[in-house]
């Protein structure tokens, strides 16, 4: 049988000065699950907060202050009338629901994250959970952070048990512990004491930003459990899921021109082809291994582009160089051939071009040396230099939106306010 409060008078000091001395409080209900309770001993009354846990067995009890009793004034903080109270009271329910997944809805409470998860995996394949992630993400990278992050971390937690702060400890976990590497273990960080306060820095950064795109999947698998009515309120994770502040202001490394031709003699003929084909279309390396004969268009000068990382298809231009470097390459080659291949014949596998990059950069003698997809932000860097607009280098790199282009290259771009003063400046060194 549930539980029922006995009504009492407690709204005057007259009223609450007629009850009995007592340990047990003297309740009055103020809203669903919440009751205000006054308990009065040989030193005055105390107000208290009855708060029912949802779906779980008994209520919660918090302090709220003394009663303004007869010859008591009350003052707002320690001291409570009974209107005061009733909102301190109200207040504190608010604050317990902020600790949990709030209103989780019936028939959901044996739901675990795992169940959120698969829930949210399946909905952002079909393309109903899209509106939930960042654009640009594909499922190979959401499938990735779900089973190596958020599983381990979450997935046999059940979603009443789910409060802010355990989500505040995995944030906080999240940017304190290393790195993984791609077998699931943690990587190992050499320790040097040399090192520079602004590597230690940088490292924080690396490690935040690095949490925020965690979080992010996250987050919107949490949102479409609201969406599919799992969860009543996003409020215990709006705050104690909220993305680390200025941790994206990212720092783009790109290659002159005279160290592009350093790199090409210093690679091999085959990986060669791979680095002119990334300067001159700026693709990545997994969208390059994939490009067929069938795809290039010499005519039209375009390509397309079929492999992506947000996994859909979109037209790359191309130069006249860009041209004659491929219809060189394409001679005497079958349509469905793929258009970079090993000297052997093979095609390229995932992780191929790191070792040779590196080898490559050291003999061309660029330190530290680059990654390949260095190659993408040096096409992009040399056309934001030279004043083409951010919209039209996104659309040349296929991305979702501006967005990234600004975060990256938005630096690059001529800046009028040099040119200000340089003209006008007086020269103040004599």
């Amino acid at each position: 049988m549930s539980r029922t409060t006995q009504e009492t008078n407690l709204q005057s000091a007259a009223a609450r000065s007629r009850l009995a001395e007592r340990a047990e409080p003297y309740y009055r209900d103020v809203q669903q699950g919440l009751a205000l309770g006054y308990r009065r001993g040989r030193r005055g009354g105390t107000w208290l907060a009855r708060i029912r846990r949802p779906h779980q067995s008994g209520y919660c009890e918090v302090k709220l202050g003394r009663a303004d009793d007869e010859g008591v004034l009350a003052d707002g903080g320690v001291t409570l009338t009974y209107d005061q109270a009733v909102k301190a009271a109200r207040k504190a329910q608010a604050h317990e629901d902020a600790k949990r997944v709030s209103g989780v809805l019936p028939g959901a409470g044996k739901l675990t994250v795992n169940d959120i998860l698969d829930e949210y995996e399946k909905g952002y394949i079909s393309g109903d959970a899209r509106r939930w992630e960042r654009p640009g993400r594909d499922i190979k990278n959401v499938r990735s952070i779900l089973n190596c992050h958020l599983r381990p971390a979450l997935g046999a937690i059940r979603l009443d048990q789910l409060t802010s702060d355990l989500l505040k400890q995995f944030k906080i976990k999240l940017a304190t512990d290393p790195q993984l590497t791609r077998n699931g273990t943690p990587r190992k960080i050499k320790k040097d004491s040399s090192e520079a306060p602004e590597d230690e820095r940088e490292r924080i950064r690396r490690r935040r930003s690095r949490a925020n795109r965690i979080m992010t999947p996250l987050r919107a698998a949490l949102n479409y459990a609201v969406v599919k009515k799992h969860i009543a309120s996003d409020v215990a994770w709006r705050v104690s899921l909220k993305a680390f502040a200025e941790v994206d202001s990212a720092t783009v490394r790109y290659l002159s021109i005279e160290e592009c031709h350093l790199l090409q003699s210093a690679s091999d003929p085959d990986f060669c082809k791979l680095i002119k084909g990334a300067l001159l279309t700026g693709c990545r390396y997994g969208s390059l291994r994939f490009i067929k004969v069938s795809d290039v268009d010499l005519r039209a000068r375009t390509a397309i582009v079929r492999i992506t990382k947000n996994g859909k298809p979109f037209i790359i231009r191309l130069t006249k160089s860009g041209c004659e470097f491929l219809k060189q390459i394409m001679k005497g080659m079958s349509a469905g051939a793929l258009l970079f291949t090993k000297e052997s014949g093979e095609p390229w596998k995932p992780s191929d071009q790191t070792r040779r990059m590196k080898l490559a950069c050291l003999k061309a003698g660029i330190s530290p040396p680059m990654g390949f997809h260095g190659l993408r932000d040096t096409f992009a860097s040399h056309l934001v230099m030279r004043g083409v607009p951010l919209l039209t280098v996104s659309k040349l790199l296929g991305h979702a939106d501006t967005r990234t282009t600004e975060k990256y290259y938005a630096h690059l771009a001529p800046d009028h306010l040099h040119q200000v003063l340089d003209d006008n400046l007086p020269d103040f060194i004599s």
